[in-house]
């Protein structure tokens, strides 16, 4: 299932300039959840040399959004929580996104990201409000 949802949402992913911008790779949709990750490059680091907070924030927040549209709806972000726990300074930072609970008007998500040796660096919670019924 996870091909079809990828082929549903590649023309969302393509015409999306912030992911690419922010270098976002969706890895796998399917409707319980989601994979995207970021290589970490020079315009990710933070002065401190470390990927930013908004790379990382950026990164579950578009990796959560693709995990509720999975059920072919379009949301938008409500409200999140989100903990910063660890820096990562090079390699890839990767998300995964759960489904909650999904409802007929919202959708809650908990991402956790994790860097090249599987640590926990960040991770947070995501509420999206169903927009519109079909994409």
């Amino acid at each position: 299932m996870s091909e079809e949802l990828m082929e549903m949402l590649a023309e969302s992913l393509n015409a999306n300039e912030f992911v690419k911008y922010n270098h976002i790779v969706m890895d796998d949709i399917e409707l319980t959840g989601a994979t995207a990750h970021i290589d970490i490059v020079p315009e990710t680091l933070n002065v401190l040399g470390i990927a930013h907070g908004g790379a990382h924030f950026t990164l579950a927040d578009t990796c959560a959004g693709y995990t509720a549209r999975a059920d072919g709806r379009q949301y938008v972000t409500q409200q999140s929580n989100y903990y910063f726990l660890k820096g990562a300074k090079s390699g890839r930072i990767t998300a995964k996104g759960k489904v909650v609970k999904r409802t007929r008007k919202f959708c809650i998500i908990d991402v956790e990201v994790t860097d090249d040796n599987g640590e926990l660096v960040s991770k947070g919670t995501f509420d999206y409000y169903c927009v519109a019924d079909h994409q």
